[in-house]
């Protein structure tokens, strides 16, 4: 695509030789979800990517520290995960864009991924001030739209079939109204992509965009 010639791409797979997927948490950290979200994570010994918004990190600390100890990689949602930002110019995004990674950054000592979007909004200037940033841009082509419908099996077992080795899962760390029912799905999709040949890995810290797949299958 001619945009992501001039702005650079926006990475959705890792490529590789192994079956990998990299399992993926935006919004958080939350209090309550996160904590349980890790716990499970832990017991399946699941390594993941948590993209976190700054001002949740802030109400949140000690829950982001207990991310990291975990050995989780962390990337970049927003500084408060509001659409309005968007219409800004370029320098305004790379302020925006910035303060929340040198926040996130700084609060815990890590270097974070890259920057995912809220809902995956992508404009010319935020390209721009991406580009500027030497930052990243990382989206997913695996979704399950579970801030809207849980995670529910049928869902699972309709979408893993159609996984291919490096593809990046969309899911959410601040469950509240789905709650267990949650979890129950997290777990039976850990438990079955490894039945069938998966394993989860963090996405690297070294991404470098120019070498990584850009894929159309945006789901």
């Amino acid at each position: 695509m001619v945009i992501e010639k001039i702005f650079g791409t926006c990475i959705r797979n890792i490529p590789s030789t192994e079956n990998v997927l990299y399992l993926t948490f935006d919004d958080g950290p939350h209090e309550y979800c996160t904590p349980t979200v890790l716990d499970l994570l832990a017991r399946h010994q699941v390594q993941a990517t948590f993209f976190v918004v700054a001002e949740a990190l802030q109400r949140n600390l000690s829950v982001g520290r207990s991310i990291v100890a975990q050995g989780h990689h962390l990337g970049n949602h927003s500084l408060d995960h509001k659409y309005h930002h968007f219409f800004g110019n370029d320098r305004y995004l790379k302020k925006w864009v910035g303060r929340a990674r040198d926040f996130i950054e700084q609060s815990l000592q890590v270097q974070t991924i890259g920057f995912r979007s809220p809902l995956g909004i992508q404009t010319p200037h935020l390209r721009m001030a991406l580009r500027d940033l030497q930052y990243p841009l990382v989206h997913w082509n695996q979704r399950f739209f579970d801030t809207q419908r849980g995670l529910p099996r049928t869902a699972i077992l309709h979408r893993v079939p159609q996984f291919q080795s490096g593809d990046i899962l969309l899911l959410h760390d601040t469950h509240i109204k789905y709650g267990h029912s949650f979890l129950e799905g997290l777990e039976f999709l850990i438990t079955y992509t490894k039945k069938v040949g998966f394993t989860f890995k963090v996405i690297p810290s070294d991404l470098v965009p120019s070498n990584l797949e850009v894929t159309a299958r945006c789901l």
